[in-house]
This record gives C-alpha cells, structure tokens and sequence, in this order.
C-alpha cells in the first residue's frame, strides 16, 4: 500500500499523457468480423517477409537471420510454428553479436520481471478466482506466443511485430494479448515497466472498440480490477468510457465496478450518493444497475451501507438469485439474525420469494463464521421449523457441501440419510462433494455407508460417482464391494466404461497381484468396454520384462489407443525398472511424441534413473536441461535429492534444494537433503545450513516445524544416535524460528537419548515437555513400535532405578499393552543385571574346589 499511495501521482499523469496521445497510436481502424486464429499466419508471413526485404541491403545478413523462415511454406505452416521458427531464429542470433539485429532484438540477459504484483495479494486471489481470460484453447495458444515472443524478444519488439498485423487479428487474439499485458503488469515491482503494459492494454481496448469488437466482462473485469486495486481514479474512468462504447450494454454491469472503486478509496459520500439512487419503495423490481450497486456493497461486506439500504428496498423485487444469496451470505457473515429473519418471512409471504427460501436460509446458515458445524445444523433446522417451510434438495445440497469443506463427512452422511428419509432426490453433485470429502480426509470405510445410502435411497448418481466408488472399494481392498458396484450399474440405467475397470486394476497392481489385474483386462473385453490408453498404461508400468513392455505396447496400436503422454511416461518407468536404461532413453526419441511433452517426459526419465541406481546419468540429463533452460518438474530434482549415494557430496544437494523455486517443493527437498546428512553422518554443516535458510524456514505457509519431527525421528534410528545435534536443533527451533517443539520431536529425541544412554541430555529433554506443556503420554507412538513413558526408560537405562520407580507408579496400569512394555522394559535395563552379577559370585566361589 505504501508504493501504492506513493507512486499514485506519477501513474496519473504519465498515464493519463499517453491516453490523450492514444488516437495517434491506435493499432487500426475500420470495422472487420471476428476471424480465425490461421487469419493471422498470413499477416505474420506478410511481417516476416517485410522484415526480409527490408534488409535488401545484405543479402548474406538476412539469409543468416532467418535461415529457416524462407525455407518453408508460410501458406501452410500454423502461427505456432512461424513464431517459434522466429523465436529459435533469434536464440542462434544471439551467438552472433557482430551481426545487424534487424528486429532490434534486446539483450536477452534482460529477464521479464515475473514477481509479486503491485496490488493487494488477497484482491488477487480474488480476481483469479472469478476471472478466466481463456477458455477458447485458440486463445491460450495465442496467448502462449505472444507471451514467449515477449520472453525471447522484449516486449516493445513483441508488441511492434503483432501491431503490424493487427488488421488481420480477431478478438479472441486481442483479448489473450491484453490478458498477458495484464499479467506482466501485475506480476512486476517496476512501476514503469507495468504502467507501459497497461498503456497497451488500454490502446489493445481502442483498437477493439475502433474495429467494432465487443468487450466482454472476462477481459476488462480483471482490468478494472487492477485500476481499482490501485487507486487509479482517472485512469479507471478512461477505461470505462471505452468499454462503454465498445460495449453499450456493459453500462450496468460497469457500474458494480464503479461501487468497488468507491469503496476501495473509502469515499462514504460517494458510495451514498449511489446508494441514494437504490429506491425500494416504488413497488417496481430494482434496476439491473441497482442490483449491481447492492451486489458490490455484498462482496466488500460493507454491513452499515448494506443494512440502510435494505431498510428501504422491499426484498421481495430482487429477483436475481445470485444477489439474495450474496445478500444472506453477507447478513451471516456478520450474523446479522434479526435482518436476515425479518427479509426470510417477507419472502416467505409473497409468491415468487417462497421459492428462494429455503436455499437462502442453508446460505445464511453456513455462512456465519467461527460457528460450530452442529450449530450450523441447529439454525439450519430452526429457521426452516420458524418460517414452516420444508427444506429443498438444493438446500440441503449446499448444507452438505458445508459440512464435507469442513472434513465432517460423517455427519454429511447423517444430512444425506435425512433427506433419503424424506423422499428427497440425492443428486449426483451431492454424492460427489461426499465422495471427495472421504478421500481428503482418507476415511475410506465409509464407502460401505455411501453404498448402502445408494442401494436404499432415492439416489442419482452418474457414472463418475459410480468411478469414485469403485476407486474408494480398491483403496480398503474390498475387490468384491467393487465388482457389486459394476453389477449395480443396470438399476441406474448406465454402462460400465473403462474408467471404472481401470480402479479395479490399478488396485490389483498397488496389491502386487498382477494376475487377479490381468483377469480384469479379460473382463474389460467381456463386457464390451475396450481399453484406453490409461488400461495400457497400467499394464506397460507393471511390466518386469522388456518383451511383455513390448507386448503391451504393439498391442496398443493394433487395437488403434493413440499413445499419450501416460504412456510414454509407463514406458520410460518400465523400462528403468526392468534394467532398460538405453531403451528407457530411447523414448523419448519416438518421433511420435508431442514436442511439449518433452521436458514432462525428460523430469520423468530423470526420475526413473535415479530411482533405479543411476543417479549419474539423471544427475547429466537434469544439467542438460538446466543449461538449456528448460523447465524440469520439481519432483524430478527432489528424486536427485532422496536418491543420492551414502557417498555423495552434500554441496551437490545443497545446489539442488536451491534449484527448487517454490516454496513448498523448496521444504521438501531442503528437508529431505537435512535428512540424508543425519543418515550419512554428515551433520556438521547442517545447523549452517538451517541458519543460512533461517527467514524461508520462518515462512508461515511452510509449516516447516512438521518437517523437524522427520528430522529427529532419523536421529533415534541412526546408530549411534547424535543426541547433540538433537540438542542443537531443539535450541535452534525455540530460539531462531520461535517454533515449540511438537510432543513427536522430543520422544524421538528422548528415544535417541535412550539408544546413546545419555541420562543428562534426557532429563533436560524431559524438561521441554512441561515447557512446552506437554502432559506425560503413557503410550507415545504405539503405532510406530516406539517406547511409551520414554523418560522412564532413560533412568532404566542410565542406572537410576530409584527415579524409575516413582516415575512407574504415576502411569495408569489399565491398558495391557502399557503393562506389557513396562514388563519388558524392566527386564532389559533392571532385572536382567541382577542375575548376570549373582552367576558371576557363584562362578568365583566354585573355581578353587574344581
């Protein structure tokens, strides 16, 4: 907010400069109709030879610039492939400084700012959420190039070249060019360089409006949403006189986006002064402009406005369902009780309001926060009980949606029984948010209820539910509920496809048991359904030897399956884990395979060699591509990091962790290489290298301190266990990151106290769990075949049996698996000794008579 309200002058006048000035520079006039994407590969021919003949001068310069261009035939080559013969045309230039740049190239050690935007993070979160620029893939392909052309060539070069052939440009190329202006714009911290890309943004606007294009709401949404952000008051306006003209019927919607501004600003007098123009009591239905006005005060939650204005608008002329849930949305948000009940019963008593009420009340119901799912419930049933209006399928659709975001699963199976019990249809959306909510939360048991709800109930379910279904049987290894589930498919009226089957096998595949998988391949073909490439895919990965990869393989394309990126992915891992390294290479050489998929396939291949002992050759590829600057996924780089040798050079991996960009993978890998020098005896650069990462280690977002539990787990087990470094690292969480130490960190360190018999380290341990206000756990990690009351067994095993006694007699005996360990644990440290001393005095007594 500081650069914000610093640099807001300077925006305003340069910008609003270049707006005046924008006649002079608009892309193109006339009025010409939408057209297709290949429209524009003449004009980038026309471009490309212009640029040639241009430099007529040097014959020889030009043929090396673009070599080859003029080989091929503009006529029929895409626009992708004419701009990325310009873009590798350009890398070989680069090679060549001597040479004239025709195009005026800039440097290309000039990097793209790509880092936080200038506006508030949580309005971009906003923004992203609401606004989708591309949804025609003609447009995410053009914008792809344009972005890259920008990345390769700069973007005043970028932007010079495409406004050449803007004649020949539809909207649908206009609208991904200002999207990725947008994009640079708000991802930049240089004000200059984001104000040049709103500035084409705003000419890129003129240009539509000019041409006769519409502007439609998923472009100049995000655009306002920028200005707004920003401040920028006169630049806003500018931006709206053109959208109005290119769009006259945008005036309502335009006028939401005014409400947001005002509101942004914190201007009470003219966030009044619209709300002034909301009458209700004209006995008319509200303007759209009206409703558009309300909805802003909604989404900004501006309770005070919002109440003044409800106080005179008679809610029963608000017809547009999206308004009356933002509204009710927002008198929960505020658990505004009385308004929201007073609104209800007006709607309840006119004809069309009745309708809403029941969806209105599960979104008041669910949106008040800090409220206790079983309250929730509680005011969900009340308000219905009050009004006397009997709850709607939809109603409790989006109850239930409540409780599984809220991982209460079970108790949206409760909702889901309830409405099965009152004749409701259970909807297939209805079965998926608790379908979903299962598997987040991994109670996969539950699958059994879901079945039995579906089997009784009115249910309809489509055939993705009945996919997850099948999926959730294989997860608890329940293969003949799954088998139940394809026979049932007849009584909904739907067919078995090859999703379903293919949830069979690979959970045949993760129990190892490839013959029951292979049965279901038979039983695919029996019942008609024909394998996909997913089926292949499965099959080529669960190969051991080089000839049934094969096998699967010819297969495939006898049966006409066209190869995915799945599947050339199963070939790489098979051939890895069957010793087929060069084979396993050689995949990625199939002329078949997609150009894009090369560096995905590439981060696989790396991933399989390392995982299969030739960490070398991953470690080379993976070099490669770094120097080629070619994006590896970031569990490629972390398999380099979990699979290096016992032997190998820290500081390689200390390189690798530092290649990972964000920050989630960054944990991972920093972590797991911590790890590796824990195992491998190489911890004494470990607290510089915590130290070093000490502000990334301190991100709220990390969660780094879970990370530490793995940390001193792999002290316990290593032998000798190096409580000191356990020590030092305790230090390091509570003093340089603030972290308290979680109950798992000190009993693996108390556990390593006990392998390395070190009773001083212990004790002070120890003393960290009244610290950290940990009561004694009787059974820590049973699970994990860990030590219950580790403290005790420390003073066992240090000789102190005098603390352990009083220490035993505080630990309930009430569970027989405490009793157990404790017999056992006295047996090891304390009894055992006592024989073993009393045999040694009886064998020095008897030597003399022998």
């Amino acid at each position: 907010m500081t650069i914000k309200k610093t640099t807001k002058s300077l925006l305003s006048s340069v910008f609003i400069s270049r707006i005046r000035n924008s006649g002079e520079s608009s892309i193109a006039s006339g009025t010409v109709k939408d057209r297709d994407i290949a429209g524009t590969s003449q004009a980038v021919k026309n471009l490309l030879m212009s640029k040639n003949s241009s430099s007529s001068g040097n014959d020889k310069e030009s043929d090396l610039i673009f070599p080859n261009i003029l080989c091929v035939d503009l006529e029929e080559a895409p626009l992708t492939d004419q701009v990325s013969n310009l873009l590798r045309v350009t890398s070989a230039e680069k090679s060549s400084s001597s040479k004239t740049n025709v195009l005026k190239i800039p440097s290309f050690n000039t990097k793209i700012p790509f880092d936080i935007s200038l506006r508030s993070k949580e309005l971009s979160r906003e923004r992203k959420a609401k606004h989708v620029y591309n949804k025609n893939s003609l447009s995410r392909r053009f914008a792809k190039i344009y972005r890259d052309s920008a990345h390769k060539l700069g973007t005043e070069v970028t932007f010079g070249a495409f406004d050449r052939v803007a004649e020949e440009m539809s909207g649908r190329e206009y609208n991904a060019m200002i999207g990725v202006n947008l994009e640079l714009a708000e991802r930049s911290h240089d004000l200059e360089y984001a104000l040049d890309h709103i500035g084409k943004a705003f000419e890129l606007l003129k240009s539509m409006r000019d041409r006769g294009f519409s502007v439609e709401e998923r472009v100049y949404g995000p655009l306002l949403d920028y200005l707004i952000s920003m401040d920028m008051v006169e630049e806003f306006h500018s931006f709206k006189d053109v959208i109005r003209e290119a769009n006259p019927p945008s005036v309502e919607r335009l006028g939401y986006y005014e409400m947001l501004l005002w509101i942004q600003l914190g201007d009470g007098e003219k966030i009044e002064e619209l709300c002034g123009t909301i009458d209700g009591n004209n006995g008319e239905s509200l303007s759209i402009l009206q409703e558009n006005y309300l909805l802003a005060l909604c989404k900004k939650g501006q309770k005070d406005h919002l109440q003044r204005v409800l106080d005179i608008v008679d809610i029963t002329n608000v017809h547009t369902s999206n308004l009356l849930a933002n509204i009710f949305g927002c008198l929960g948000r505020f658990s505004l009780d009385s308004v929201a009940t007073k609104l209800l019963w007006e709607l309840r008593q006119s004809d069309e309001g009745v309708k809403n009420v029941s969806d209105l009340i599960s979104m008041y119901s669910t949106c008040t926060p800090n409220l206790m799912v079983e309250d929730a419930i509680l005011k969900f049933n009340k308000l219905h009980k009050e009004l006397d209006v009997m709850p709607s399928s939809t109603s409790y659709e989006k109850l239930v949606k409540y409780l599984c975001d809220s991982n209460e699963v079970v108790t949206a199976l409760d909702v889901v029984e309830k409405m099965g019990e009152a004749d409701l249809i259970i909807s297939a959306d209805i079965l998926r948010s608790v379908l979903h909510a299962v598997d987040e939360v991994l109670e996969f048991n539950l699958v059994r209820r879901i079945h039995s709800i579906m089997c009784t109930k009115s249910v309809k379910p489509n055939s993705e539910n009945f996919r997850s279904i099948i999926r959730l049987c294989t997860r608890i290894r329940d293969f003949e509920g799954a088998y139940n589930m394809l026979g049932n498919l007849k009584n909904f009226n739907l067919e078995p496809n090859s999703s379903m089957f293919n949830c069979i096998l690979a959970g045949y595949f993760r129990e190892k048991n490839v013959s029951s998988a292979l049965m279901v391949v038979e039983q695919m073909k029996d019942a008609g359904v024909k394998p996909d490439s997913i089926t292949f895919g499965y099959l080529i990965n669960n190969c051991s030897r080089e000839d049934a990869i094969t096998k699967y393989y010819t297969e495939m394309k006898q049966a006409g399956v066209q190869a995915t990126k799945r599947v050339y992915m199963s070939l790489i891992d098979a051939y890895a884990a069957s010793g087929q390294f060069e084979k396993a290479k050689q995949v990625l050489l199939d002329p078949d395979v997609p150009a894009r998929n090369q560096d995905e396939l590439k981060s696989v291949l790396i991933s399989a060699l390392a995982s299969h002992g030739r960490r070398a050759d991953a470690l080379s590829i993976y070099e490669e591509m770094k120097k080629a600057e070619c994006h590896v996924d970031p569990k490629s780089i972390i398999s380099l990091i979990e699979y290096s040798d016992s032997k190998g050079d820290l500081s390689t991996l200390v390189q690798l962790a530092d290649d990972l960009q964000d920050d989630t993978s960054w944990i991972d890998g920093f972590f797991r290489m911590i790890l590796f020098a824990v195992r491998n005896k190489k911890s004494s650069s470990i607290l510089d290298l915590l130290k070093q990462n000490k502000v990334r280690l301190s991100k709220v977002n990390i969660h780094a301190e879970y990370h530490f539990d793995e940390v001193f787990w792999a002290i316990a087990e290593t032998e000798p266990s190096d409580v000191k470094l356990g020590k030092d690292l305790l230090r390091f969480m509570k003093e340089e990151l603030g972290f308290v130490p979680s109950r798992k960190c000190l009993d693996f360190l108390l556990h390593a106290c006990v392998n390395a018999k070190d009773m001083d380290i212990g004790l002070l341990v120890w003393k960290e769990y009244q610290s950290a206000a940990l009561p004694c756990n009787v059974l820590s990690f049973l699970r994990q075949a860990t030590l219950v009351s580790p403290s005790r067994f420390v003073l066992l095993a240090s000789g102190d049996t005098e603390g352990a006694k009083k220490l035993v007699s505080k630990i309930p005996k009430d569970d027989e698996d405490v009793k157990h360990i404790i017999a056992e644990s006295q047996i090891v440290y304390s009894y055992s000794r006592t024989p073993k001393k009393k045999k040694s005095k009886q064998r020095t007594t008897v030597s003399p008579t022998k």
